[in-house]
């Protein structure tokens, strides 16, 4: 546990006080926007002058559906995660301050096999029960959950059914419904209708009025607003389901514009819950993603919630050395803040203290905790999902394939794997049909792109591993974790060796004659961004500096890591001309990629990549009913310089192991001290 103090200072206008009603999702009236009425309750004015109130803030984040501590591709009970032993935790966290407030920052219902289990089942499945997600968080009495980017994986029809069941508010400040078209996508203050008159998708925030008891035990009436963020950037992830339907706004604008709205109707207290993480600009883009460290900067926020980036806060050494965050002591521009990592492995908890000013409370002191797991579990979580969890494990066995060899991806940024592979295969196969029914042009050559997704990411377990034998439904979903869509873009030879370029940002610069071994992964790029091409051979030479920086931007127009670019044996030129099958995320500017920004997207899909993968496993196994045997096509090579001493990490297990002996120059070192493997990787 983790637990940071500090004082903090706020000063808040005189307000009016107010309690908002909550409405559900969606609602058809803006039932946010109050009139002021003075409250019956004396003002803080009038209290002992020692009067001084605790407020606990408890968050969760990046649930995604794991409200079991159970992994579904392995098909084991862990306690390092779900919500199930976060539960315990959050009793505990109540019991010591009866003053709280409980709060999920997004995320929530995508993720787990649970999540993807609910959004097969028929139309009327949630008309006629509770999302088993919010069911549970029903029965845990969270008062707030904000929206993240996950929610609209599923589409808005499926949201909107899931968020009816709620019985906690909903809230995002930065998203509404588009009455036209033109006035749907991202949207400037003052662009198209004025965001008063907007029709909200979520309440853009809530003001709860509490009584709660000062260290003297006496009660006090105090209003706590909280307002909700989320990334613009769903207007590309999600685009199938949004485009022409959803404005967004830049979350530090949306910021700007409700927090007077918040005070002005009465909020003491402004707790910002953004679904964004923390980066630095030279220079704020509009829209961006990880804005935290730009809303920390707003007038009236006195503690800030965050999540998305799955990490820890305060603690993670990613946050040493950005300017304004205190990364001991859990402050960003001198605001309380927290991010409890993901899948429920923590709980975030702020305690401000509240003094009385004129009509209103300041904070004059908080404490920043987040709490690690203690391996109790809340038995009635399990109850609430019990019949959805038996459902999901059933449905995951559903037999597809006999495999001959293991799908393993411990070494995916080393060379070609399997796992990848068939993502890849599946996904020419599928524009090669595109191309065959006329709804592609016909004399362009079609590549693919895919990348390893459970490859360490969440810990030294958290890799693809499957045994030679019975693939199902659970495998596919095991090499593909995310509901993406098929995107397909064109993109010319120097546009696609750019995107190559991008990915080889996945490793350190080599040195040439290396006098100690040194990382050959960077560890600031993650695996999802690392596209391996198929239908082209290429050489990643990674002792080059990097072509791009972590935004895309070209660093040295003669920096290449890319070499021996071919097409059926034949160097690509610049101005050549490919169709390259790809997801919605990577295709709407997931990763910063260059050239990948939407514009060169030609062809945008109804079906999910696992759907595409699912079906090209199928016809694998009827192809193939005594067992299929592929072969690992060998299409691209990492060339490390002579001399070079180069290791990485990856899974410790005995599998992994296996899979490291089974190569000619990759050899096992032993465990680091977070338990994964290390790995020399020879020239």
């Amino acid at each position: 546990m983790q637990t940071h103090r500090n004082s903090h200072q706020a000063l808040l206008a005189s307000k009016l006080r107010v309690d908002v009603p909550k409405t559900l999702l969606a609602a058809a009236c803006a039932s946010w926007l109050v009139a002021c009425a003075p409250s019956s309750q004396p003002s803080p004015a009038a209290v002992p002058a020692d009067t001084r109130i605790q407020l606990r803030l408890i968050e969760t984040t990046d649930l995604h559906a794991h409200m079991l501590g159970y992994d579904y591709f392995t098909q084991q009970g862990d306690s390092s995660f779900g919500l199930e032993h976060t539960a315990a935790l959050i009793a505990h966290a109540r019991a010591e301050s009866p003053n709280n407030l409980l709060i999920d920052n997004g995320d929530l219902i995508q993720g787990a096999a649970l999540g993807d289990w609910v959004a097969a089942q028929p139309s009327d499945y949630l008309a006629q029960q509770v999302h088993p997600v919010i069911a549970t968080l029903n029965q845990l009495q969270y008062d707030v959950a904000n929206l993240g980017n996950h929610e609209f994986d599923f589409g808005l029809d499926f949201l909107n059914a899931t968020m009816a069941g709620a019985e906690f508010d909903v809230i995002s400040a930065n998203v509404f419904y588009a009455d036209t078209p033109e006035h749907a996508g991202r949207q400037r203050l003052g662009q198209g209708p004025a965001i008063s008159e907007r029709r909200p998708l979520a309440q853009p925030y809530v003001i709860k009025r509490r009584q709660l008891t000062d260290s003297q035990g006496r009660e006090h009436t105090v209003n706590i607003g909280v307002i909700g963020f989320l990334p613009p950037q769903i207007m590309n992830w999600n685009a199938r389901h949004l485009r022409d339907q959803v404005a967004v706004y830049d979350m530090v604008d949306a910021a700007r514009h409700f927090i007077p709205q918040m005070q002005q109707a009465g909020a003491d207290i402004i707790v910002a819950v953004p679904h964004a993480g923390l980066q630095l600009f030279d220079d704020y883009p509009q829209f961006a993603e990880q804005a935290t460290l730009q809303l920390a900067q707003v007038d009236g926020i006195d503690a800030i919630l965050f999540g998305h980036q799955h990490n820890i806060f305060p603690g993670d050494a990613r946050y040493d050395d950005l300017p304004g965050v205190d990364n001991q002591g859990g402050y960003i521009h001198g605001v309380p803040a927290v991010q409890p990592g993901y899948w429920g492995n923590h709980l975030g908890v702020i305690d401000l203290y509240l003094e009385p000013q004129g009509r209103g409370w300041q904070v004059v002191d908080s404490q920043v905790t987040v709490k690690a797991l203690s391996g109790e579990r809340d038995a009635t979580v399990k109850e609430v999902v019990a019949e959805a969890h038996a459902s999901t494990l059933e449905w995951l066995q559903t037999p597809l394939l006999n495999m001959q060899r293991p799908l393993r991806n411990y070494f995916a940024q080393v060379g070609p794997e399997l796992t990848v592979q068939l993502v890849n295969q599946a996904q020419l196969e599928h524009g090669k049909a595109l191309q065959r029914l006329g709804m592609l042009p016909p004399d362009l050559p079609i590549l693919s792109a895919a990348a390893p997704f459970r490859n360490g990411g969440q810990g030294p377990e958290h890799y693809t591993s499957i045994e030679a034998g019975e693939i199902t439904l659970a495998n596919v979903k095991d090499m593909y974790v995310f509901p993406n869509t098929i995107q397909i873009v064109k993109v010319t030879g120097i546009q696609l060796r750019d995107w190559l370029e991008m990915s080889a940002r996945i490793y350190n610069q080599i040195q040439m004659q290396a006098t100690s071994p040194e990382p050959l992964l960077s560890g600031e790029v993650a695996s999802f961004n690392f596209d391996v091409l198929a239908g082209i051979t290429y050489e990643l030479q990674p002792h080059y500096p990097a072509r791009f920086d972590s935004q895309g931007e070209l660093v040295n127009r003669r920096n290449h890591r890319v070499y021996n670019l071919r097409y059926q044996g034949e160097l690509i030129r610049a101005d050549d001309e490919f169709l390259v099958v790809t997801n919605n995320y990577r295709a709407g500017g997931g990763g910063n990629f260059p050239h990948l920004d939407g514009s060169t997207t030609v062809y945008e899909g109804p079906h999910e990549v696992r759907d595409v993968l699912l079906d090209y496993v199928t016809q694998l196994g009827q192809q193939y009913p005594n067992g299929y045997r592929p072969e690992v096509i060998e299409n691209w090579y990492l060339v490390l310089p002579r001399g070079a001493q180069v290791y990485i990490h990856s899974g410790a297990s005995s599998s992994a192991q296996q899979e490291a002996r089974q190569q000619r120059d990759i050899e096992y070192i032993g465990r680091d001290e977070r338990g994964y493997g290390r790995y020399r990787i020879l020239p």
